[in-house]
Formats: structure tokens, C-alpha cells, sequence
């Protein structure tokens, strides 16, 4: 196990490196500590340095592995450093737009309910062109069922009939948000995290060209999608 926190350093820093010099054209990462752009970050690079040299040049034949242990937390520190020099877009985790099942107006409710309880979905987007119009799940169900006087879901019922619930949905129970495609993990982990009442955080976040539901969808991304990054 230590072994291994010792090679996924050493891995991460050399990412790192590599990075710097094919961006930055810096060799040598002690330079980086002296761009002022870069002084935020200049205890870690400095932290990330020393350990990667001591890792380097510890005598492996010798036990030098028990001199030097790396902990979750020095792993946590250079992978820091690393998305702080290099922040990674959203669209490298993110499901994308050929793979998001999305019904249109004309499409049977019933039929899509039966493809999303199949593939464990929870929302789909009911796509109009390349925008999302509105955004299908349960709740919509339930709305419909208690506020109709005759509510029926059969192979007939479209999401047109739907789509007073699907376009004026509420923020207090709405649970999806849009970002633009350009946002870093970081901005998706803030929007799921921006509000300490759980039923305003949203569950989906859709991401378009330009943030906003009027955008070009071109992917989707859930908490999940964000676990383990």
C-alpha cells in the first residue's frame, strides 16, 4: 500500500512536470516557485518538490522505502497541484450528447419512463433541436397525477401534453442546473455543493456551450461522475 501512494506520486509529479515544460517551457520546476502568478501555490510546489526528490533518490536496496512514507494526504497535495496548474474542463468526465437518452415533445411518456427505469435514469431532457426545453423525472409524474382531474398515463400521453410541469418546474423542487463546457470540475463541485439544504442542490448538472438552457447540449455530469476525482 505504501508502495503504491509512493509510484502514484512519483507518477502525478512527473504528469506535473511534464506539463510545465510543454506549457511553460520551464525545466526546472524551482523556477515555477518564482512566477508571480504562481505564488498561491508555491508552499505546495515546494512541498511537491522535496518530496518527489527524496522519493527519487532513496536507496531502494536498502529499505529506503521506510524512510520516506507517502501519506493520502502528500497524495492529496500534489493532485491539488496539479489541477491548480492544469484545471481539467468537465467534458472529460462528463457523459456525453450520444449517449443521453433525450425524448422529444412528440415522444410517449410511457414509453420513456420504461427506458429510464430500465437504465436506472432518473432525469432525461426533453429536447427541442439541440436545446433542452425541460426536464423529465418522477416529480413531474407526481405533479401531473395530483394536480390533473383526470390524469392518465397511457401509450397516447406525449410530453406536450406535459409540458406546462417540464418548462415552469419551481426552483423548490427542481433539482437540475446547466454549466458552461468550459467549467473545471472545481465550478461543477460548487454547484453541487452551493446550497446546505439539500432540496435546492441539484441532482444533474447539463452542460452547454454557453451555461444556459438555451445553449447547444453537448453533455451531462452527476455527482457521481465526480466521485474519486
Amino acid at each position: 500500500m505504501l508502495e503504491n501512494r509512493a509510484y502514484q506520486f512519483l507518477e502525478r509529479y512527473r504528469e506535473i512536470e511534464e506539463w510545465v515544460a510543454d506549457n511553460l517551457n520551464i525545466q526546472d520546476m524551482r523556477e515555477l516557485e518564482q512566477i508571480p502568478r504562481y505564488h498561491n501555490i508555491r508552499s505546495n510546489l515546494a512541498f511537491c518538490r522535496t518530496l518527489r526528490n527524496l522519493l527519487s533518490h532513496r536507496d531502494w536496496s536498502k529499505g529506503g522505502q521506510d524512510l520516506v512514507v507517502v501519506t493520502d494526504a502528500a497524495l492529496k497535495q500534489v493532485n491539488t497541484l496539479y489541477y491548480s496548474l492544469n484545471p481539467q474542463t468537465l467534458m472529460r468526465l462528463a457523459i456525453p450528447k450520444s449517449r443521453i437518452f433525450s425524448p422529444s415533445w412528440h415522444d410517449s411518456v410511457l414509453s420513456a419512463m420504461k427506458v429510464m427505469v430500465h437504465n436506472d435514469y432518473s432525469y432525461v431532457p426533453v429536447m427541442d433541436g439541440y436545446s433542452v426545453e425541460g426536464v423529465f423525472s418522477a416529480k413531474v409524474v407526481m405533479r401531473y397525477l395530483s394536480e390533473e382531474s383526470k390524469p392518465t398515463i397511457g401509450e397516447q400521453l406525449t410530453f406536450q401534453e406535459l409540458k406546462p410541469y417540464l418548462t415552469n418546474q419551481q426552483d423548490e423542487w427542481r433539482k437540475y442546473d446547466f454549466i458552461s463546457a468550459d467549467a473545471t470540475l472545481e465550478d461543477a463541485s460548487r454547484k453541487f455543493q452551493a446550497s446546505r439544504d439539500h432540496r435546492h442542490r441539484p441532482d444533474v448538472l447539463f452542460i452547454t456551450d454557453n451555461g444556459r438552457h438555451d445553449g447547444k447540449l453537448l453533455a451531462m455530469i452527476t455527482p457521481q461522475n465526480l466521485v474519486g476525482v
